[in-house]
């Protein structure tokens, strides 16, 4: 696996953070968080852009994002748990997987 990967799950992670800001944040200091976050969460992308194909970046970028903020909300924001988008969830990761598997 070429280092690059490691970029993406770091900027899903702050997808993930700055996706939960949209909602959570109240204070001035909620607010900037979401902002930095959001700013880390792009250029960590197109660090990777860099390197990999932009639309497996894109896609797997996406991807962790929108599988981290349904956690996030599951784990810390009390949204009730369904199995079918669990099920949907593990199929964008194997999705996820594949393409890091086809672009090695």
């Amino acid at each position: 696996m070429r280092p690059q990967w490691g970029i993406l799950p770091l900027a899903g992670l702050a997808e993930v953070g700055w996706a939960a800001g949209l909602k959570h944040a109240e204070s001035f200091t909620d607010w900037l968080l979401t902002i930095v976050l959001a700013i880390t969460s792009l250029w960590l992308a197109s660090r990777a852009v860099r390197y990999l194909p932009t639309s497996t970046v894109y896609t797997i970028f996406v991807g962790l994002g929108a599988a981290g903020t349904a956690m996030a909300d599951w784990i810390f924001f009390g949204v009730p748990f369904h199995w079918p988008v669990l099920a949907f969830i593990a199929l964008l990761l194997v999705g996820v997987i594949g393409l890091q598997q086809v672009n090695d």
